[in-house]
């Protein structure tokens, strides 16, 4: 295992028990489901991403996901969640060695999640 590895895992892990510590297990709310344990379930993709060398747009679209719980699933901001996000960036690979690229996915992402929370 890499250091990207632990890092990954470490991250994913902390989300996992904020979640737990949150929302005492089981998610009451929409927010709690959407944000908190969305964000968790977003986490464990990105490690899993960068654990087994997955498709890069994968694990940037697992941060798309976190930077919209953070900024627009709810509605208070969310940094705890957006750093998460931005801690994955350094630690994923980049799709077509392009890191603007996956900035640009995981930008497509959120926005899309965004207007299609709106809709719902």
């Amino acid at each position: 295992m890499t250091l990207r590895g632990v890092a990954a895992a470490f991250d994913a892990i902390a989300m996992v028990a904020l979640a737990l510590v949150t929302t005492g297990g089981a998610p009451v709310d929409r927010d709690a489901l959407v944000v908190v344990w969305g964000s968790a379930a977003a986490a464990v993709v990105a490690a899993l991403v960068v654990l087994t060398g997955g498709p890069p747009a994968l694990g940037w679209a697992a941060v798309g996901y976190m930077a919209f719980a953070g900024l627009l699933a709810s509605d208070s901001f969310v940094p705890l969640v957006l750093l998460l996000a931005v801690a994955y960036m350094p630690i994923l690979q980049r799709p077509r060695g392009s890191v603007s690229l996956g900035i640009a996915v995981a930008a497509l992402v959120a926005i899309a999640l965004g207007v299609a929370i709106r809709v719902l």
